[in-house]
């Protein structure tokens, strides 16, 4: 048997049970308190104001609002015409078909006078005519030629393509064609957009013999769908100003982007507006620069709104009132509803005696369900598994032969830790044999009661895994025998014996609704990896292991 088939048979399969394991570092905290949640870097909501801080030395800011214009392909320029409200001037293309006793198919240009030259019929004035109005115009000319025998159609085809200058802070300066009609967010959109770093959102003209025509804010754009009508010509000039005061913000709200100030300073009021906090904010933390000296506010929102705000202040909306309800579930063998509100503080025990409890209850099994406790024990666990991966390919080798077995196995061991780090704990927070009474909760808790069991599972390296009723004795090896005994791969000193709520029996004495696992012992270049592997899991990840005998 290879090393690789004695490494499959030998490592657990990784399957999540009804009730997990909860680590002794969650056990340890029952004692109505949880362990603090360690919280990935990556998770920025959850860092408060200090985010603020942190983003100011890495230099981090968020997008400017209105970016997400100009992520899509630049269009094309394609001047198709499709309104028929859109008036023709010189230049547009007008397709004129003839048929009946004078056959004639063209694409017309309209002239600098303003007309086309339709065959047979002489020039035709179509500049100043809409489009939807220009087939009536050559119709009506052509009856004054043409007799009921010749059927004409005539439809604008396409707008006279001009040359628009796009300069300033945008990412690619240049001429670009379009239509005279076209939209400025258009030609922009050409240029590849404003440069997020230096051109202004709010500040952009369009200029004409050195002239400017028109004058253009994004922010109306975006807001209220307001854009300057201009009818483009050649050469005219599209000018992006220089990016004025800008301000990001983060936090609760809707719009967390990098907001351009009207004018050099702002009020809170004039961001809010734009960045829409949600209901529950209360307070707002501003970092920035008053007077070359670092400057820090925490102010509440009825003050921010006359808060004055200048160029680069950073600015987070926090929710930091605490509710003086928490929300509760019972789970289980309880009758009666399952959510309560209840004080914040309040206990295990005083949500229990809202609750009715059934007699089949086990209330010597009761744990809860958390939030906190799950956060804690991913990250746990991905640590533990990021240590054992190292460990696993740095450990120096004996000699030839067990560096060239653990090369083989190496592949089976990181797919299967890839695995492990695919777990999601389930938070489990056991109780034990804790005072109810001094055990507080936190919203969101999950209070399970399970029912008593009177079965036992035997699961592992023995040859019949099973379920069977509890016999009234307690030693392991009763109800190993009852499953067909130990394999050969079984390690008899590592037998581990599962509360129904999670929690290791550490006398391995068996009682009813408990989980037997039987461990297999794995090769031995690989025992000391898999070994804390398993160590970690159970400590950590709050997960149930069970051994895989389909390769037998």
């Amino acid at each position: 048997m290879t090393v690789l088939s004695k490494a499959r048979n030998a490592i657990a399969a990784l399957v999540v049970a009804p009730v997990l394991l909860l680590g002794s570092a969650a056990g340890a905290q029952s004692q109505g308190t949880t362990a603090p949640v360690q919280t990935p870097q990556t998770e920025r909501s959850v860092l408060g104001p200090e985010a603020l801080v942190r983003d100011d030395a890495r230099g981090f800011r968020p997008p400017p609002l209105g970016s997400e214009l100009f992520l899509s392909t630049p269009a094309d320029g394609d001047n198709t015409i499709v309104d028929s409200g859109y008036v023709l001037k010189p230049g547009d293309r007008v397709r004129v078909t003839l048929y009946g006793l004078v056959d004639s198919d063209q694409e017309l240009a309209i002239d600098s006078q303003g007309n086309v030259l339709v065959p047979g019929v002489g020039p035709v004035r179509l500049a100043g005519v809409t489009a939807g109005n220009a087939p009536g115009v050559i119709e009506r000319a052509s009856r004054q030629i043409y007799s009921s025998g010749v059927q004409v159609y005539a439809a604008p085809v396409a707008a006279a393509s001009i040359q628009v200058l796009v300069t300033g802070p945008v990412e690619r300066p240049g001429a670009y064609a379009g239509g005279s009609d076209d939209a400025i967010v258009s030609y922009l959109q050409r240029a590849g957009g404003i440069d997020p770093e230096r051109g202004s959102y709010r500040r952009i003209r369009v200029v004409r013999q050195g002239q400017t025509i028109a004058e253009a804010d994004i922010y109306d754009f975006l807001q209220q769908g307001l854009s300057p009508q201009v009818n483009f010509r050649n050469g005219d000039a599209i000018v992006v100003g220089d990016q004025g005061s800008i301000v990001s913000v983060s936090g609760d709200v809707r719009a967390p982007y990098t907001f351009e100030l009207a004018q050099p300073t702002g009020l809170g009021g004039e961001i809010m507006a734009f960045a829409r906090p949600r209901p529950d904010v209360s307070h707002v933390a501003v970092v920035g620069v008053r007077q070359g000296m670092p400057f820090s506010a925490y102010v509440p929102m009825a003050e921010f709104v006359n808060f004055p705000l200048y160029d680069g202040d950073r600015v987070q909306f926090e929710s930091d009132v605490r509710a003086a309800e928490i929300l509760v579930r019972v789970e289980g063998t309880a009758g009666g509803p399952s959510v309560f509100s209840v004080p914040r503080g309040s206990t295990v025990a005083s949500v229990l005696a809202q609750a009715p409890i059934s007699p089949e209850a086990d209330m010597a099994n009761i744990y809860i369900r958390r939030e906190s406790v799950r956060q804690t024990q991913k990250q746990l666990l991905d640590d533990g598994l990021a240590r054992l991966e190292r460990a696993m390919f740095t450990a120096p080798s004996r000699g030839p032969s067990e560096a060239a077995a653990r090369a083989q196995s190496l592949s089976f061991v990181s797919e299967w830790i890839e695995r492990a780090r695919q777990v999601e704990p389930l938070g489990i927070l056991a109780l034990g044999d804790q005072d109810l009474n001094a055990v507080r909760l936190e919203t969101g808790d999950v209070i399970v009661v399970p029912g008593y069991s009177q079965v036992v599972t035997i699961a592992g390296e023995v040859h019949a895994p099973q379920t069977t009723i509890f016999t009234g004795r307690s030693n392991v090896s009763d109800y190993v025998r009852l499953a067909g005994g130990y394999t050969p791969r079984a390690d008899r000193r590592n037998v581990l014996v599962f509360r129904p709520d999670g929690r290791i029996r550490p006398d391995r004495r068996v009682q009813p609704g408990d989980r037997i696992l039987v461990v297999g012992k794995p090769d031995s270049t690989l025992l000391p990896f898999i070994r804390d592997l398993t160590q970690t899991l159970f400590q950590t990840a709050g997960i149930f292991l069970a051994i895989d005998r389909a390769g037998n």
